[in-house]
Protein backbone atom coordinates (compact mmCIF):
# COMPACT_ATOMS: atom_id res chain seq x y z
CA UNK A 1 0.00 0.00 0.00
CA UNK A 2 1.27 3.47 -0.84
CA UNK A 3 1.72 6.04 1.92
CA UNK A 4 -1.48 7.84 1.00
CA UNK A 5 -3.34 4.52 0.72
CA UNK A 6 -2.13 3.58 4.19
CA UNK A 7 -3.55 6.76 5.66
CA UNK A 8 -6.81 6.22 3.77
CA UNK A 9 -7.08 2.62 5.05
CA UNK A 10 -6.63 3.86 8.63
CA UNK A 11 -9.26 6.54 8.10
CA UNK A 12 -11.62 4.10 6.38
CA UNK A 13 -11.17 1.74 9.32
CA UNK A 14 -12.60 4.47 11.52
CA UNK A 15 -15.71 4.55 9.35
CA UNK A 16 -16.04 0.77 9.65
CA UNK A 17 -15.85 0.89 13.46
CA UNK A 18 -19.26 2.56 13.58
CA UNK A 19 -18.73 5.82 15.42
CA UNK A 20 -20.96 7.73 12.97
CA UNK A 21 -23.93 9.32 14.67
CA UNK A 22 -26.47 6.86 13.24
CA UNK A 23 -24.59 3.98 14.89
CA UNK A 24 -24.03 5.50 18.32
CA UNK A 25 -27.21 3.97 19.73
CA UNK A 26 -25.72 0.52 19.14
CA UNK A 27 -22.49 1.32 20.94
CA UNK A 28 -23.56 1.48 24.58
CA UNK A 29 -20.82 -1.02 25.40
CA UNK A 30 -18.06 1.25 24.17
CA UNK A 31 -15.63 2.46 26.79
CA UNK A 32 -15.86 6.07 25.71
CA UNK A 33 -19.52 6.78 26.20
CA UNK A 34 -21.20 9.18 23.69
CA UNK A 35 -21.50 12.67 25.11
CA UNK A 36 -24.88 14.34 25.29
CA UNK A 37 -25.67 16.66 22.36
CA UNK A 38 -25.80 19.42 24.96
CA UNK A 39 -22.00 19.41 24.85
CA UNK A 40 -20.36 22.21 22.89
CA UNK A 41 -19.92 21.30 19.25
CA UNK A 42 -16.38 20.97 17.88
CA UNK A 43 -15.87 22.21 14.33
CA UNK A 44 -12.52 21.36 12.79
CA UNK A 45 -11.04 23.09 9.73
CA UNK A 46 -11.49 21.27 6.44
CA UNK A 47 -7.84 21.78 5.49
CA UNK A 48 -4.73 20.37 7.17
CA UNK A 49 -3.41 22.29 10.16
CA UNK A 50 -0.55 24.66 9.38
CA UNK A 51 2.29 25.87 11.60
CA UNK A 52 1.00 28.52 14.01
CA UNK A 53 4.07 30.63 13.17
CA UNK A 54 2.82 31.16 9.61
CA UNK A 55 -0.95 30.68 9.96
CA UNK A 56 -2.05 31.43 13.54
CA UNK A 57 -5.61 30.47 14.34
CA UNK A 58 -7.81 28.32 16.52
CA UNK A 59 -6.37 25.13 14.99
CA UNK A 60 -2.68 24.98 14.12
CA UNK A 61 0.60 23.24 15.03
CA UNK A 62 2.42 25.13 17.76
CA UNK A 63 5.52 22.94 17.97
CA UNK A 64 7.15 19.65 16.96
CA UNK A 65 10.16 18.02 18.63
CA UNK A 66 12.21 14.84 18.73
CA UNK A 67 13.64 13.11 21.80
CA UNK A 68 16.20 10.28 21.70
CA UNK A 69 15.90 7.65 24.42
CA UNK A 70 17.47 9.13 27.55
CA UNK A 71 17.85 12.57 25.95
CA UNK A 72 16.04 15.89 26.01
CA UNK A 73 13.42 17.06 23.54
CA UNK A 74 14.96 18.99 20.65
CA UNK A 75 12.66 21.61 19.20
CA UNK A 76 12.21 21.65 15.43
CA UNK A 77 11.47 24.64 13.23
CA UNK A 78 9.07 24.84 10.33
CA UNK A 79 10.82 24.99 6.94
CA UNK A 80 8.39 25.63 4.08
CA UNK A 81 9.10 24.18 0.66
CA UNK A 82 11.20 26.67 -1.30
CA UNK A 83 13.32 27.48 1.76
CA UNK A 84 16.69 25.98 2.63
CA UNK A 85 17.21 23.81 5.70
CA UNK A 86 19.39 20.99 7.08
CA UNK A 87 20.30 18.34 4.51
CA UNK A 88 19.98 14.57 4.89
CA UNK A 89 23.13 13.03 6.40
CA UNK A 90 22.73 9.55 4.88
CA UNK A 91 21.48 8.83 1.37
CA UNK A 92 21.26 5.05 1.68
CA UNK A 93 17.97 3.39 0.85
CA UNK A 94 16.03 6.59 0.20
CA UNK A 95 14.59 8.43 -2.80
CA UNK A 96 12.42 11.52 -3.15
CA UNK A 97 8.70 10.84 -3.38
CA UNK A 98 5.69 13.11 -3.69
CA UNK A 99 5.71 16.83 -2.92
CA UNK A 100 5.04 18.05 0.62
CA UNK A 101 4.35 21.64 1.74
CA UNK A 102 7.27 21.72 4.17
CA UNK A 103 9.02 20.00 7.05
CA UNK A 104 9.88 20.35 10.70
CA UNK A 105 13.65 20.17 11.10
CA UNK A 106 16.69 21.48 12.98
CA UNK A 107 20.46 21.26 12.68
CA UNK A 108 21.67 17.89 13.99
CA UNK A 109 18.18 16.61 14.80
CA UNK A 110 18.31 13.90 12.12
CA UNK A 111 22.01 13.12 11.98
CA UNK A 112 22.54 9.50 10.94
CA UNK A 113 19.04 9.20 9.45
CA UNK A 114 18.10 8.80 5.81
CA UNK A 115 15.48 11.53 6.18
CA UNK A 116 16.00 15.22 7.01
CA UNK A 117 12.80 16.19 8.80
CA UNK A 118 9.19 15.39 9.54
CA UNK A 119 6.02 16.58 7.93
CA UNK A 120 3.16 16.42 10.45
CA UNK A 121 -0.06 15.95 8.54
CA UNK A 122 -2.73 16.97 11.05
CA UNK A 123 -6.33 17.11 9.88
CA UNK A 124 -9.89 15.95 10.49
CA UNK A 125 -9.91 12.15 10.34
CA UNK A 126 -12.93 12.17 8.02
CA UNK A 127 -15.91 14.43 7.26
CA UNK A 128 -18.28 12.64 9.64
CA UNK A 129 -16.84 13.42 13.07
CA UNK A 130 -14.43 15.93 14.64
CA UNK A 131 -11.60 13.49 15.36
CA UNK A 132 -8.07 14.83 14.80
CA UNK A 133 -5.67 12.58 12.87
CA UNK A 134 -1.92 13.32 13.13
CA UNK A 135 0.56 11.43 10.93
CA UNK A 136 4.35 11.93 11.01
CA UNK A 137 5.95 11.50 7.56
CA UNK A 138 9.74 11.41 6.93
CA UNK A 139 10.98 14.00 4.45
CA UNK A 140 13.78 14.32 1.90
CA UNK A 141 14.61 17.78 0.59
CA UNK A 142 16.65 17.93 -2.61
CA UNK A 143 17.49 21.57 -3.30
CA UNK A 144 14.87 23.73 -1.64
CA UNK A 145 11.95 21.39 -2.30
CA UNK A 146 10.41 19.07 0.31
CA UNK A 147 9.47 15.53 -0.69
CA UNK A 148 8.28 12.40 1.08
CA UNK A 149 11.31 10.23 1.90
CA UNK A 150 10.47 6.89 0.30
CA UNK A 151 12.28 3.57 0.23
CA UNK A 152 14.64 3.08 -2.73
CA UNK A 153 13.54 -0.56 -2.90
CA UNK A 154 9.90 0.49 -3.26
CA UNK A 155 8.80 4.06 -3.84
CA UNK A 156 5.30 3.13 -2.60
CA UNK A 157 6.44 3.18 1.03
CA UNK A 158 8.09 5.78 3.25
CA UNK A 159 11.41 4.96 4.90
CA UNK A 160 11.34 3.77 8.49
CA UNK A 161 11.15 6.31 11.28
CA UNK A 162 13.67 5.76 14.08
CA UNK A 163 11.88 3.73 16.81
CA UNK A 164 14.34 4.96 19.43
CA UNK A 165 13.48 8.64 18.94
CA UNK A 166 10.20 9.93 20.37
CA UNK A 167 8.15 12.47 18.44
CA UNK A 168 6.38 15.26 20.32
CA UNK A 169 3.69 17.55 18.96
CA UNK A 170 1.73 20.43 20.46
CA UNK A 171 -1.47 21.58 18.81
CA UNK A 172 -3.69 24.59 19.24
CA UNK A 173 -7.17 23.04 19.20
CA UNK A 174 -9.79 25.73 19.82
CA UNK A 175 -12.52 24.39 22.12
CA UNK A 176 -11.56 20.72 21.54
CA UNK A 177 -11.31 18.70 24.78
CA UNK A 178 -9.75 15.21 24.51
CA UNK A 179 -11.71 12.16 25.67
CA UNK A 180 -9.36 9.41 24.48
CA UNK A 181 -6.29 9.15 22.26
CA UNK A 182 -5.29 6.05 20.31
CA UNK A 183 -3.04 5.19 17.41
CA UNK A 184 0.16 3.68 16.07
CA UNK A 185 2.85 4.29 18.67
CA UNK A 186 3.99 3.34 22.13
CA UNK A 187 4.94 4.96 25.46
CA UNK A 188 2.43 7.69 24.69
CA UNK A 189 1.71 10.57 27.06
CA UNK A 190 -0.99 13.23 26.69
CA UNK A 191 -0.95 16.82 27.94
CA UNK A 192 -3.92 19.16 27.81
CA UNK A 193 -4.20 22.80 28.81
CA UNK A 194 -7.67 24.38 28.70
CA UNK A 195 -7.87 28.08 28.02
CA UNK A 196 -10.58 30.57 27.21
CA UNK A 197 -8.45 31.86 24.36
CA UNK A 198 -7.90 28.38 22.90
CA UNK A 199 -7.00 24.95 24.29
CA UNK A 200 -3.66 23.26 23.64
CA UNK A 201 -3.14 19.51 23.24
CA UNK A 202 0.22 17.75 23.37
CA UNK A 203 1.38 14.22 22.66
CA UNK A 204 4.72 12.40 22.88
CA UNK A 205 5.37 8.81 21.82
CA UNK A 206 7.64 6.44 19.89
CA UNK A 207 7.20 5.11 16.33
CA UNK A 208 6.58 1.38 15.94
CA UNK A 209 6.98 -1.31 13.29
CA UNK A 210 3.68 -1.90 11.46
CA UNK A 211 2.78 -4.79 9.11
CA UNK A 212 0.79 -3.12 6.33
CA UNK A 213 -2.05 -4.82 4.49
CA UNK A 214 -2.59 -4.42 0.76
CA UNK A 215 -6.32 -4.98 1.20
CA UNK A 216 -8.79 -5.85 3.96
CA UNK A 217 -8.62 -9.50 2.86
CA UNK A 218 -5.08 -9.68 4.26
CA UNK A 219 -6.30 -8.54 7.68
CA UNK A 220 -7.89 -11.87 8.59
CA UNK A 221 -7.30 -15.57 8.16
CA UNK A 222 -4.19 -17.68 8.30
CA UNK A 223 -2.89 -16.84 4.80
CA UNK A 224 -2.97 -13.03 4.84
CA UNK A 225 0.45 -11.47 4.20
CA UNK A 226 1.75 -7.97 4.85
CA UNK A 227 2.69 -6.09 1.72
CA UNK A 228 5.42 -4.27 3.68
CA UNK A 229 6.56 -3.63 7.25
CA UNK A 230 7.23 0.06 7.96
CA UNK A 231 8.05 1.90 11.21
CA UNK A 232 5.37 4.57 11.55
CA UNK A 233 3.86 7.07 13.97
CA UNK A 234 0.31 8.39 13.89
CA UNK A 235 -2.30 9.34 16.43
CA UNK A 236 -6.04 10.01 16.63
CA UNK A 237 -7.48 12.42 19.19
CA UNK A 238 -11.19 11.97 20.02
CA UNK A 239 -13.07 14.81 21.76
CA UNK A 240 -15.43 14.41 24.66
CA UNK A 241 -17.28 17.71 24.22
CA UNK A 242 -19.16 16.86 21.03
CA UNK A 243 -22.16 14.63 20.32
CA UNK A 244 -19.92 12.55 18.03
CA UNK A 245 -17.17 12.40 20.63
CA UNK A 246 -16.61 10.07 23.55
CA UNK A 247 -15.86 10.57 27.21
CA UNK A 248 -15.95 9.05 30.69
CA UNK A 249 -17.56 10.84 33.62
CA UNK A 250 -14.76 11.98 35.89
CA UNK A 251 -12.01 11.15 33.38
CA UNK A 252 -8.96 13.28 32.70
CA UNK A 253 -9.03 12.94 28.91
CA UNK A 254 -5.44 11.65 29.04
CA UNK A 255 -6.16 7.97 28.38
CA UNK A 256 -3.91 6.60 25.62
CA UNK A 257 -3.97 3.25 23.81
CA UNK A 258 -1.41 2.29 21.16
CA UNK A 259 -0.75 -0.74 18.97
CA UNK A 260 0.77 -1.78 15.65
CA UNK A 261 -2.34 -3.67 14.55
CA UNK A 262 -3.99 -1.09 12.31
CA UNK A 263 -6.54 -3.21 10.43
CA UNK A 264 -9.16 -2.58 13.13
CA UNK A 265 -7.74 0.59 14.58
CA UNK A 266 -10.44 2.01 16.84
CA UNK A 267 -11.27 3.23 20.31
CA UNK A 268 -11.25 0.62 23.10
CA UNK A 269 -14.52 -1.00 24.19
CA UNK A 270 -16.12 -1.28 27.60
CA UNK A 271 -18.12 -4.44 28.38
CA UNK A 272 -20.31 -3.22 31.21
CA UNK A 273 -21.52 -6.53 32.64
CA UNK A 274 -17.98 -7.84 33.17
CA UNK A 275 -16.30 -4.43 33.65
CA UNK A 276 -13.88 -5.37 30.91
CA UNK A 277 -11.76 -2.89 28.97
CA UNK A 278 -11.22 -4.54 25.57
CA UNK A 279 -9.10 -3.66 22.55
CA UNK A 280 -8.52 -5.39 19.22
CA UNK A 281 -5.21 -5.14 17.38
CA UNK A 282 -5.58 -6.74 13.99
CA UNK A 283 -2.95 -7.16 11.27
CA UNK A 284 -1.80 -9.52 8.51
CA UNK A 285 -0.64 -12.84 9.93
CA UNK A 286 2.43 -13.37 7.75
CA UNK A 287 5.49 -11.35 6.79
CA UNK A 288 5.79 -10.06 3.20
CA UNK A 289 7.73 -13.18 2.17
CA UNK A 290 5.20 -15.42 3.92
CA UNK A 291 7.88 -17.12 6.03
CA UNK A 292 7.36 -15.51 9.43
CA UNK A 293 4.38 -14.71 11.63
CA UNK A 294 3.88 -11.04 12.44
CA UNK A 295 3.66 -10.21 16.13
CA UNK A 296 1.98 -7.30 17.80
CA UNK A 297 2.01 -5.19 20.91
CA UNK A 298 -0.53 -3.30 22.99
CA UNK A 299 0.22 -0.33 25.22
CA UNK A 300 -2.21 1.51 27.49
CA UNK A 301 -1.56 4.45 29.81
CA UNK A 302 -4.60 4.77 32.08
CA UNK A 303 -4.69 7.80 34.42
CA UNK A 304 -5.64 7.05 38.01
CA UNK A 305 -8.92 8.99 37.65
CA UNK A 306 -9.88 6.86 34.64
CA UNK A 307 -9.09 3.65 36.57
CA UNK A 308 -11.42 4.91 39.28
CA UNK A 309 -14.15 5.60 36.72
CA UNK A 310 -13.76 2.20 35.03
CA UNK A 311 -13.26 -0.19 37.93
CA UNK A 312 -13.76 1.88 41.07
CA UNK A 313 -10.07 1.29 41.76
CA UNK A 314 -9.39 3.35 44.88
CA UNK A 315 -5.79 2.15 45.15
CA UNK A 316 -4.34 2.36 41.62
CA UNK A 317 -0.89 1.64 43.02
CA UNK A 318 -2.17 -1.92 43.52
CA UNK A 319 -2.81 -2.34 39.79
CA UNK A 320 -0.41 -5.30 39.47
CA UNK A 321 -2.67 -7.42 41.67
CA UNK A 322 -5.95 -5.59 41.12
CA UNK A 323 -6.11 -6.02 37.33
CA UNK A 324 -6.16 -9.12 35.16
CA UNK A 325 -4.83 -8.90 31.60
CA UNK A 326 -6.16 -11.56 29.21
CA UNK A 327 -4.80 -12.13 25.71
CA UNK A 328 -6.95 -13.91 23.13
CA UNK A 329 -5.67 -15.17 19.80
CA UNK A 330 -7.20 -17.13 16.96
CA UNK A 331 -6.75 -20.90 16.62
CA UNK A 332 -3.09 -21.80 16.59
CA UNK A 333 -2.03 -18.37 17.83
CA UNK A 334 0.76 -17.95 20.31
CA UNK A 335 0.03 -17.75 24.03
CA UNK A 336 3.65 -16.83 24.73
CA UNK A 337 3.11 -13.08 24.85
CA UNK A 338 4.70 -11.11 27.66
CA UNK A 339 3.03 -8.47 29.78
CA UNK A 340 3.94 -5.75 32.20
CA UNK A 341 1.63 -3.87 34.59
CA UNK A 342 3.21 -0.91 36.36
CA UNK A 343 2.42 2.45 37.90
CA UNK A 344 4.23 5.50 36.56
CA UNK A 345 3.58 9.25 36.74
CA UNK A 346 0.02 8.81 38.05
CA UNK A 347 -0.81 6.33 35.27
CA UNK A 348 -1.37 2.59 35.25
CA UNK A 349 0.80 1.43 32.36
CA UNK A 350 -0.07 -1.89 30.70
CA UNK A 351 2.26 -3.25 28.02
CA UNK A 352 1.69 -6.54 26.20
CA UNK A 353 3.95 -7.75 23.38
CA UNK A 354 4.69 -10.83 21.32
CA UNK A 355 1.14 -11.95 20.54
CA UNK A 356 0.54 -13.21 17.02
CA UNK A 357 -1.68 -11.69 14.34
CA UNK A 358 -4.11 -11.77 12.56
CA UNK A 359 -6.83 -11.01 15.11
CA UNK A 360 -5.80 -10.96 18.77
CA UNK A 361 -7.55 -8.99 21.48
CA UNK A 362 -6.50 -7.77 24.90
CA UNK A 363 -8.94 -7.55 27.81
CA UNK A 364 -8.32 -5.76 31.12
CA UNK A 365 -10.64 -6.50 34.04
CA UNK A 366 -10.76 -6.05 37.77
CA UNK A 367 -9.55 -9.16 39.58
CA UNK A 368 -12.67 -10.46 41.38
CA UNK A 369 -10.48 -11.53 44.30
CA UNK A 370 -9.05 -8.04 44.83
CA UNK A 371 -10.61 -6.05 47.64
CA UNK A 372 -10.62 -2.34 48.47
CA UNK A 373 -7.95 -2.86 51.13
CA UNK A 374 -5.41 -3.75 48.47
CA UNK A 375 -5.33 -7.50 49.12
CA UNK A 376 -5.96 -10.45 46.79
CA UNK A 377 -7.91 -13.20 48.52
CA UNK A 378 -7.53 -16.84 47.56
CA UNK A 379 -5.04 -18.38 45.18
CA UNK A 380 -6.88 -17.87 41.92
CA UNK A 381 -5.71 -14.85 39.96
CA UNK A 382 -7.67 -15.53 36.79
CA UNK A 383 -11.07 -14.12 35.96
CA UNK A 384 -13.92 -15.83 37.73
CA UNK A 385 -15.32 -18.60 35.54
CA UNK A 386 -12.42 -18.45 33.09
CA UNK A 387 -10.48 -21.70 32.95
CA UNK A 388 -8.51 -23.84 30.53
CA UNK A 389 -7.44 -22.97 27.01
CA UNK A 390 -10.85 -22.15 25.58
CA UNK A 391 -11.94 -19.24 27.73
CA UNK A 392 -15.05 -17.16 27.43
CA UNK A 393 -15.11 -13.61 28.71
CA UNK A 394 -18.24 -11.54 28.54
CA UNK A 395 -19.59 -13.63 25.66
CA UNK A 396 -16.39 -13.28 23.62
CA UNK A 397 -14.65 -16.59 23.09
CA UNK A 398 -11.05 -17.27 22.11
CA UNK A 399 -8.97 -20.36 21.43
CA UNK A 400 -5.75 -19.42 23.19
CA UNK A 401 -6.40 -17.11 26.10
CA UNK A 402 -3.85 -16.19 28.70
CA UNK A 403 -4.92 -14.46 31.91
CA UNK A 404 -2.19 -12.58 33.68
CA UNK A 405 -2.41 -10.91 37.06
CA UNK A 406 -0.17 -10.05 39.96
CA UNK A 407 0.89 -13.31 41.60
CA UNK A 408 -0.22 -15.29 38.53
CA UNK A 409 1.59 -16.64 35.50
CA UNK A 410 4.41 -14.98 33.60
CA UNK A 411 6.42 -13.22 36.29
CA UNK A 412 9.61 -13.37 34.21
CA UNK A 413 11.30 -10.06 33.64
CA UNK A 414 10.94 -8.67 30.16
CA UNK A 415 13.99 -7.20 28.43
CA UNK A 416 14.31 -5.04 25.35
CA UNK A 417 17.23 -5.13 22.94
CA UNK A 418 17.94 -3.14 19.79
CA UNK A 419 18.81 -5.05 16.61
CA UNK A 420 20.32 -3.64 13.43
CA UNK A 421 20.36 -4.71 9.79
CA UNK A 422 22.09 -2.26 7.50
CA UNK A 423 20.48 1.12 8.16
CA UNK A 424 17.44 -0.43 9.82
CA UNK A 425 16.84 -0.80 13.55
CA UNK A 426 14.18 -2.61 15.49
CA UNK A 427 13.38 -3.36 19.13
CA UNK A 428 12.73 -6.86 20.40
CA UNK A 429 10.94 -7.17 23.75
CA UNK A 430 10.78 -10.64 25.26
CA UNK A 431 11.79 -12.60 28.35
CA UNK A 432 14.87 -13.82 26.45
CA UNK A 433 15.09 -11.45 23.47
CA UNK A 434 17.04 -12.51 20.40
CA UNK A 435 17.60 -10.71 17.14
CA UNK A 436 15.87 -12.22 14.08
CA UNK A 437 17.91 -14.07 11.51
CA UNK A 438 20.07 -11.64 9.55
CA UNK A 439 19.96 -8.98 12.29
CA UNK A 440 22.69 -8.11 14.80
CA UNK A 441 22.39 -6.93 18.37
CA UNK A 442 23.39 -3.27 18.65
Amino acid sequence: MRDDEGAEMRINSLRRTGFIATSLAMMGALLIIPISPAGAAVTLPTEAFQACSIAPGDYCIESVGVQPVGGAVQALQWVATGSSGPAVSKNEGVVAGRDLPGRWSASGAFDGENYDGLYLEVKQANPFAPWIFADAKPTLSPGNSVKLATSSSSANYPVNLNPDVAISIKLRVGNFEPGVTFGVGTDGTITFTPSGSGNTLGFLGYPVKVPLAKSTRDCSGESGSAVAVVTQFNTIFVPKNDDKGYGIDGSTGRLYVGSNGICKLSTPSWIANTKTFSYKASGPKLSPDGKETNTGFYYAAIPFADAKALWGLDRPQDAVSALVVSIKTTAGGSSGATKSVSVKNEHIVIAVSGFEFPDPSVDISLNPEYNSKGAVTGANNTLGGVTGNNNTLGGVSGNNNMSLAGGGANKSKVKTITCTKGNKTRKVTEVKPQCPKGWKKA
